[in-house]
């Protein structure tokens, strides 16, 4: 008797599940019954970092909440010339939204141009063209950080601690990166207001090689107290960390960098590091999507570019970023 209502009571549990995947699969269909399965293909410069992942991760969310196809590209190491490449590929496919970076202008213009040309609109994201609106390339809005003020937030969270810095410097892992540049400028620039002798130095991907350009740099000019990271990973501010903590630097130098990541959090708990400038990636995968609904749907947009930062990390919002990062999962 037990055996037979346990049983029945494994059926009852089976066939409630059963129920409710049944009935959720039905308010998925009923939610995009009747609108168009548009396809939107992301062709940016995305490599496989984890930042890049979060984007990923909203275009995917995005995608479903809208009710559109998505196609994901990305390479292993970043590249304008591959970007492009992709780029090239996803005007073949002809999506009815083609979603890029300005990583390059000057570069990508023939085939935005061309995307242009082909009737497929574009929205941009993470790093957008830093030309006037009439003259930057032709895509419908852009979704990103502003790169320059990401930099002379950078540069404001140094002079809170430090309002007489003497040298700061900022390692960029990624020479000729439009974004890149633009933020290392905003950083320069102000803390050169400061009275603050300035350089970007040029330290590429390779971190032993890196490690050593940081190193020699530090013993070279021992007057450097700010320095300010441009990738929250191994490419900058993990092997920042490293040299300065073997150099006993790492609670003399004010060190912020831009993105989040495990050793950013930490660094900050230990005051290693004095903040972090964040620049939401999920938002710039995720919007796209619901632009581009909206878009495709009615003819409409926003009136002017979506910035999603500079966003403050520091001890004041530390936890919250942490459950953001290690259970959200949102980097």
């Amino acid at each position: 008797m037990a055996k037979f209502t346990v049983r029945l009571m494994t059926s009852g549990i089976l066939a409630a599940a059963a129920a409710t995947l049944a009935a959720g699969t039905s308010q998925a269909a009923d939610r995009c019954d009747g609108r168009k399965p548009y396809l939107i293909y992301y062709a940016t410069h995305a490599v496989a970092e984890p930042v890049w992942a979060t984007v990923k991760k909203g275009a995917e969310q995005g995608a479903d909440d809208n009710c559109l196809k998505i196609k994901w590209t990305q390479d292993d190491k970043f590249s304008i010339e591959t970007t492009i490449n992709r780029m090239e590929t996803a005007i073949t496919e002809k999506p009815d939204m083609l979603v890029i970076t300005a990583t390059d202008p000057t570069a990508m213009r023939p085939t935005v141009e061309k995307a242009k040309a082909a009737g497929i609109p574009m929205i941009a994201i993470n790093v957008l063209d830093p030309a006037p609106k009439d003259q930057r390339l032709p895509y419908l809005i852009g979704i990103g950080a502003g790169l320059y003020s990401s930099g002379v937030a950078a540069a404001e969270q140094v002079l809170k601690v430090n309002p007489h810095p003497k040298r700061g410097i900022v390692p960029n892992h990624v020479p000729g990166h439009a974004g890149l540049e633009q933020m290392a400028k905003g950083f320069t620039d102000t803390l050169a207001k400061a009275g603050a002798q300035t350089e970007v130095i040029a330290i590429g991907t390779d971190v032993s090689q890196s490690s050593a350009m940081l190193s020699n740099y530090f013993l070279a000019h021992p007057d450097t107290d700010a320095v300010f990271c441009m990738n929250s990973g191994p490419f900058c501010f993990e092997t920042l960390m490293d040299v300065e903590r073997r150099e006993n630097l790492s609670k003399t130098v004010s060190n912020v960098t831009f993105d989040v990541s495990p050793a950013l959090l930490d660094a900050i708990a230990n005051g290693e590091a004095i903040a972090g400038i964040d620049q939401l990636m999920y938002l710039q995968g995720y919007l796209p999507a619901v632009i581009a609904r909206t878009y495709l749907d009615y003819g409409m947009l926003p009136d002017a570019d979506i910035v999603t930062g500079p966003a403050i990390i520091d001890k004041s919002n530390l936890d919250k970023v942490k459950y953001r990062l290690m259970e959200a999962g949102l980097n």
